[in-house]
């Protein structure tokens, strides 16, 4: 696709804008708010597909208003039952939220930084009605995602925020790549179905990457949590090289949850050819447990952001 800062329409991602700064170069697009590519000095960060064709495995989209999964579709809030429909009929579950698929309005876009924003309205599963707006920033550490989600209606809401962006280092496949990521515990996953069970300690399991590990054939679809966040609250997972070259991404405390996945698939172009690694305010199934859910309240404000950057040896 040509690059331009203007705006061009595709038929499958809606508008795709282009930032560059910094010695970064990245592109996004309107359908799911989507990280299309992102490279520092042509050394790529995150798995990149081709915007003129259908998005891959929900690379690089923004998930609202809740990540991964809710089991069997059906939650109840407030002493309500609900039923989302069901957008993992192999599995039976409602996945990744319900904007993913979502047309964006671009409301802003300058060389270094562009805003999107849609509107959940009110539906039979989710009756609720949320204003999304993200914003994406090449700052000189990398890209920063904001995103920022308003209750416009008159009950609280349940709420929560993740990104599936697939991240990479220099080489074809995960199985050659290390993984840094300092969280305590991950939760397990039951069957086929992937249905949530108890949260472990990683200390003793392949699942262990407190300390820089190559991924080898591990295969990983958990999300992590017990994060060790630093002195700024911020906490990062680094994945890199044999040289230490890589990619990074950096959140805080407003996401106490990551799911890393292996990205395992029968396509040989997209199996595990890119790491992803998913700040979450909840874990798969909050919806269901409750655990961490936002209770977003009439014209109350929750806001997340994450940034992903460049690795270099040395």
């Amino acid at each position: 696709m040509h690059r331009t800062n203007e705006p061009q329409v595709t038929d499958f991602n809606g508008q795709v804008v282009n930032l560059v700064a910094h010695g970064f170069s990245a592109q996004l697009a309107a359908v799911g708010a989507t990280l299309v590519s992102l490279e520092y000095q042509g050394q790529p960060l995150v798995r990149a597909f081709d915007p003129q064709l259908p998005r891959p495995a929900f690379s690089g989209a923004i998930l609202a208003p809740w990540p991964n999964r809710v089991t069997d579709g059906s939650y109840r809030w407030d002493g309500t039952e609900y039923q989302l429909p069901i957008t993992e009929p192999e599995r039976g579950h409602a996945l990744h939220g319900l904007v993913a698929d979502t047309n964006f309005s671009l409301t802003d876009h300058s060389e270094q930084s562009a805003q999107l924003r849609t509107i959940i309205t009110p539906s039979e599963g989710y009756p609720f009605h949320i204003e999304l707006v993200i914003s994406y920033q090449l700052e000189a550490e990398g890209l920063r995602t904001t995103a920022t989600a308003t209750n416009l209606g008159d009950a609280a809401a349940p709420f929560g925020w993740g990104s599936h962006a697939y991240l990479v280092a220099p080489g074809e496949r995960v199985n050659q790549w290390t993984l840094s990521l300092p969280a305590q515990q991950v939760q397990l996953t039951q069957g086929q179905r992937l249905l949530p069970t108890e949260v472990v300690n990683v200390a003793d399991t392949e699942l262990d990457f407190r300390a820089p590990k190559t991924l080898g054939t591990t295969f990983i679809d958990h999300a992590y949590t017990s994060l060790e966040f630093d002195g700024q609250k911020q906490t990062r997972a680094i994945l890199t090289d044999a040289h230490g070259v890589g990619s990074q991404i950096i959140w805080d405390e407003t996401c106490p949850w990551v799911q890393v996945h292996t990205a395992d698939r029968d396509d040989p172009q997209l199996d595990r050819t890119g790491l992803a690694i998913e700040p979450m305010t909840c874990p798969p199934g909050a919806f269901n447990s409750g655990e961490n859910v936002v209770r977003l309240q009439p014209a109350a404000t929750h806001q997340a952001s994450w940034l992903i950057g460049p690795v270099q040896a040395g």
